[in-house]
């Protein structure tokens, strides 16, 4: 009957929606326990000057089935807790915000979801490696008054783009905001990426200490008026 078939229809929209919903929390629980998980282990250390504790210890811990691994970093800084999360929030679709944390060559939204986006974005390489292209959902939650998250994850099934560059997956990747007592917040940063193909130990050692990095150029950001 008619009325059996809209049922079923609208039984489908909402199973749909609570499917991608349920897609993006899971992605962003997943990014808040690598900021307490006690497997990773001390890689290297970074001076970032911008930041209230200059020693910027990273981190790292395996990843099944990756030679990369995962790594942490976390940076103390000074800055209003509402222009920070304000910061992350237009990360999700902002080149020049994006630029701040990585080498971001151009991004697009290619979908627009209930409780995120699915984001396409190329990461500039240095010569002679090709170009990294990723497509990944992204999403943020504002999880309590002192707690911001940004998660990212590769689309599952993904498909090259652009032939001349190299498709990346990005196991888990993004920021956890933490609001510390003062004017004082802590920034996160969890990167579990493979870059597929060759990569020269210089140019991973450059992508970890960037990681660090770009945590101060984060804080720089944050205290212009």
């Amino acid at each position: 009957s008619k009325a059996t078939v809209s049922v079923l229809y609208w039984l489908f929209l909402f199973l749909s929606l609570l499917s991608k919903m349920s897609h993006h929390a899971e992605i962003r629980s997943a990014l808040l326990k690598e900021t307490t998980d006690g497997t990773y282990k001390k890689h290297s250390s970074v001076k970032v000057s911008e930041l209230v504790e200059p020693k910027v210890v990273v981190e790292r811990r395996e990843w099944p089935g990756s030679e990369w691994g995962v790594y942490r970093a976390t940076g103390v800084m000074k800055g209003d807790w509402d222009k920070a999360v304000g910061m992350l929030k237009a990360m999700v679709s902002d080149f020049k915000l994006n630029s701040l944390m990585s080498p971001v060559k151009s991004m697009k939204t290619m979908e627009k979801e209930e409780d995120g986006i699915i984001n396409y974005k190329v990461n500039s390489a240095p010569w002679p490696l090709s170009d990294r292209e990723a497509l990944a959902h992204v999403s943020t939650e504002l999880v309590d008054d002192k707690t911001f998250v940004y998660a990212v994850r590769s689309v599952p099934g993904a498909k090259q783009v652009n032939k001349d560059n190299v498709l990346c997956e990005v196991f888990i990747l993004g920021y956890v905001l933490k609001k510390l007592d003062g004017d004082k917040i802590s920034l996160c940063s969890v990167k579990g990426i493979d870059p597929k193909g060759n990569i020269p130990a210089m140019v991973m050692s450059g992508f970890i200490s960037d990681h660090a990095l770009a945590l101060g150029k984060f804080q720089k950001h944050l205290l212009k008026k």
